[in-house]
């Protein structure tokens, strides 16, 4: 890299500044810098590189300033040290370095560096970062036998600002001229003592300030931020702060004991006469007493259910989970009698658990709150999972805490159905059940819902930051799990708030609904926590040449055959799987560039011919599109039910050509009773099984894994979108923490190489790592300061991890469901942050990507959710599915 640094031969010095002099700046043969006497204290003459370096003035002596870069010192490393295209080391010696044991010595440095080397080493008052970058055609030859490959060290040099003037005469003594910095270690003001002086513009700026000029890639705009979907069942902010348990042994925040309060005043039930708001009212005359509906303020004379719970829906990052631990561990010191519920069955035995239900990936969290907040010992917990279920009664008397998953649930309750096992879960009532995700539950006519509204329990609580993800029906399932009278009755729901919504009458729809939140529902906005600034960027980024004329050739082979099929009697279920194909190549090609073909799988050509083959990747791009309704029971499916594995049912899911789908246990009674799917059409178009899975969520039409890896290898530039990403990276100080997040492995797979090229170490989360292997993941990524970025698909990211040791996010791309990208988001921006956190939307200009955030507008729009179509409408057909994506081209 060429800057304006002088190269002219030695510059000449002072008057008083003469060789006699130099003798008492360096000891013993130049190997140890000092600082400057005061007789060269002043600038330099006209000769010199910093006569008008004026902005030195405002720097105290003893600041630490970053001098500049050392460029190209000749090296050799053995080839089984090498960590990729360019990485850290350290300087053992004059002669040495090592990559990260000291004990084992992998690099060797040219002897004619080696007086340079020693007398930087033996200056305490320096800070040396190195990187090695192995020569590319010896990497290329490693299986030759050779054992050490020559290599180029970089050395960034900062220091205390007394030094500036000897850093300067010293290096240039060895021919040595300073360049900028490549990356920001240290986010300090930057001072080159070799700079031009007529260049100034980068005096006294910071590092980080400096790298960023030096590259055109990133250019960020500010995105406003947007208002809350759920604004309007919002409220409960002047509730009273209670006590928690002294068995806690953290201390809550001041909206987490506003939530107690909220809880425990729901769990005491309605009671006639109570200040508190409900659903409920009396009215007493002479004669009786009559009920007052609160939201409807109908009459009526029976006496309402009783209901005991409700529903927390504070957005994600408030610490829910704390929250409802504190609920529990509240138990084990209060002396008032249980309330008591109306029960299922007869032979229910009443116990005092706890019974927490969660997807699988948040077991071992769940447990770790536990852990980590109550005071050891405190709480008797088990988890109901696998071989450790809970055989009978005498197994759970003395336990506080049940922890299991939807799944086990839902098998346990099949195997009772069909006579082949006996699950004590069924046959006690519970002091309190807990659903985490409770959203999950939303469809009331699945096995899953089923089984859980079986449960007995004196208290109930549905937990989730999305309480409404499809359409208002979404709400109603949750309140006919705390059986909140009423609306447990889910005609009751339709009569009294959907139908004014598709009437027009909408103020009236809010301000009912509003009255229910107020009753059951504790909502507060993110704003309730005193949480550092979020300031969120998106970053367009134009392609190359060659990336635009790759892009463009896909993008007019889509709209060609789409208008042939349109203006063509041709058979669009086809069509369809093909042009979703095309799209999701113009999305891949904004990703991966040219590196695109280099991932092309050539079989996927016949795959529309072999629908087995190619079904799930249709599948998984139509469901990131679209609302994907069974066509059986109706049931909407969300992109967060990849969060429920397929390993619940005894079936997968189908998916015909034709768009229709049945999901799993539909699937299952379709396959007892010897019956196909129904399309409608003759003859019936073809079915395949598929996976509503993270990992199958993760693949692309595009998926030639190791052919990409290998290809890439050997590859020379990055894509435009990973070198902005990598631009951005390196303008951070070494101490930052990101994430990175993509919808596809194959994404991630470009940024890992490219972060290995660029010296940046990271780890890896997909839902291809095994269970077993995320949590070490995670642990080094909190603990290893080495550690700078974590790549993460953002289907994994999106729930159940918290990462605030990072304090910046990237998407490298947009999603089609913009609560899924706040989702991941929230991984970062919750309770636990220290620092101000940045996000970063990448996106291509002039691409399909500026379609897809548009359609992500529409999505946040509250109205368009509270109004759609609820649960029972059937999925678009394949010709209104191509007119779509043909106004979107």
């Amino acid at each position: 890299m060429e800057n304006s640094y002088s190269r002219s031969s030695k510059r000449q010095r002072t008057d008083d500044y003469t060789n006699s002099n130099r003798s008492a700046v360096f000891e013993s043969g130049g190997a140890r810098l000092v600082p400057s006497s005061s007789t060269n204290d002043h600038l330099r003459n006209e000769h010199g590189a910093s006569e008008d370096y004026g902005a030195q003035q405002n720097v105290g002596n003893d600041e630490i300033v970053c001098f500049g870069l050392i460029p190209s010192i000749e090296c050799k490393c053995e080839h089984q040290a090498v960590q990729g295209e360019s990485f850290l080391i350290h300087l053992a010696s004059s002669s040495h370095f090592w990559v990260s044991e000291p004990s084992s010595m992998v690099g060797h440095i040219a002897s004619q560096h080696g007086n340079m080397i020693a007398g930087l080493l033996s200056e305490s008052t320096l800070d040396l970062y190195a990187s090695c970058t192995p020569e590319v055609a010896h990497m290329q030859r490693h299986q030759t036998g050779l054992t050490q490959i020559p290599c180029i060290l970089d050395i960034t040099v900062y220091g205390p600002m007394e030094l500036f003037d000897e850093i300067g005469d010293w290096f240039q003594d060895y021919e040595v001229f300073l360049q900028d910095p490549r990356t920001c270690h240290r986010d300090v003001k930057y001072f080159n003592p070799h700079r031009l002086s007529s260049d100034k513009s980068q005096s006294g700026m910071l590092v980080s300030q400096v790298i960023a000029q030096a590259s055109t890639l990133v250019n960020f705009q500010e995105i406003h931020e947007r208002p809350d979907l759920l604004e309007l069942i919002s409220g409960q902010e002047d509730l009273e702060e209670a006590d928690p348990s002294s068995l806690l042994d953290t201390a809550l925040h001041r909206h987490q004991k506003q939530a107690l309060t909220f809880m425990m005043r729901r769990e005491a039930g309605w009671k006639p006469g109570d200040l508190w708001p409900d659903i409920w009212e009396t009215l007493d005359n002479s004669h009786s007493r009559c009920f007052i509906n609160h939201i409807t303020e109908e009459y009526q004379a029976v006496p309402p259910k009783q209901c005991f719970g409700g529903i927390i829906a504070d957005p994600m990052g408030l610490g829910k989970t704390l929250t409802m631990v504190a609920l529990a561990t509240g138990d084990l010191t209060l002396d008032a009698p249980m309330n008591c519920a109306t029960t299922i069955f007869d032979d229910l035995h009443p116990v005092g658990a706890t019974l927490i239900i969660v997807p699988p990936p948040l077991l071992s969290t769940w447990e770790g709150q536990i852990e980590e907040h109550v005071r050891s010992g405190a709480i008797q917990l088990h988890r109901h999972h696998g071989k450790n279920r809970l055989r009978n009664l005498d197994e759970l008397r003395n336990l506080n805490v049940v922890i299991t998953t939807y799944q086990t649930l839902s098998a346990d309750w099949n195997a009772e159905k069909d006579a082949k096992a006996y699950s004590i879960i069924f046959h006690v009532q519970w002091r309190r059940i807990i659903l985490d995700e409770a959203h999950l539950i939303r469809n009331v006519k699945a096995r899953m819902s089923r089984a859980i509204h079986e449960l007995d329990a004196v208290s109930r609580w549905a937990v989730t930051g999305t309480p409404i993800q499809n359409n208002l029906s979404d709400l109603a399932a949750l309140l006919k799990f705390i059986r909140a009278d009423p609306y447990d009755d889910l005609t009751h729901f339709e009569k009294d708030f959907s139908r004014l919504w598709r009437s027009g009458e909408d103020k009236e729809a809010v301000k009912r609904l509003k009255r229910l939140a107020r009753c059951v529902i504790l909502r507060r906005g993110k704003r309730t926590v005193n949480l550092p600034p979020r300031r969120d960027l998106k970053c367009p980024v134009e392609f190359q040449k060659s990336e635009r004329d790759l892009y463009e050739s896909i993008r007019q082979q889509a709209i060609m055959r789409i208008d042939d099929v349109l203006h063509q009697d041709m058979e669009f279920s086809r069509a369809y799987a093909n042009c979703l194909q095309q799209i999701e190549s113009m999305r891949l090609v904004c990703n991966l560039g040219l590196h695109y073909h280099t991932r092309h799988d050539p079989a996927t050509k016949k795959a529309p011919e072999d629908w087995k083959r190619t079904a799930q990747k249709v599948f998984n791009s139509h469901r990131s599109m679209n609302t994907v309704v069974c066509s059986q029971c109706s049931f909407s499916l969300d992109m967060t039910d990849s969060l429920m594995e397929d390993a619940l049912y005894l079936d997968s899911p189908l998916f015909t050509r034709c768009l229709k789908y049945a999901c799993a246990e539909c699937s299952h009674r379709l396959r007892v009773a010897g019956f196909d799917v129904a399309c409608g059409h003759t003859p019936r178009c073809e079915v395949a099984p598929v996976s509503i899975s993270t990992s199958a969520l993760e693949e692309t039409f595009n998926q030639s894994h190791e052919k990409g890896k290998k290809h890439l290898t050997n590859s020379g530039s990055l894509p435009s979108k990973v070198e902005a990403l990598l631009s951005d990276l390196k303008t951070l100080p070494l101490g930052v923490k990101s994430i990175v997040f993509s919808t596809w492995r194959l994404t991630l797979d470009i940024v890992e190489r490219g972060l290995a090229k660029s010296g940046i170490q990271s780890v890896r989360f997909d839902g291809k790592v095994p269970q077993a292997q995320r949590q070490p993941v995670l642990d080094r990524f909190r603990t290893d300061p080495n550690v700078r970025v974590m790549l993460l698909t953002i289907q994994c990211g999106a729930v159940g991890l918290t990462l605030t040791e990072a304090s910046r996010a990237y998407l490298m791309e947009p999603h089609w469901n913009p609560t899924i990208e706040e989702q991941a988001l929230a991984r970062i921006h919750r309770i636990g942050q220290t620092q101000e956190v940045t996000t970063v939307r990448f996106y291509i200009r002039n691409s399909f990507e500026e379609r897809v955030m548009e359609v992500q507008e529409t999505k946040k729009n509250l109205a368009s959710v509270l109004l759609s179509g609820h649960d029972g409408e059937s999925v678009d057909d394949s010709l209104g599915a191509l007119q779509r994506l043909r106004s979107l081209l």
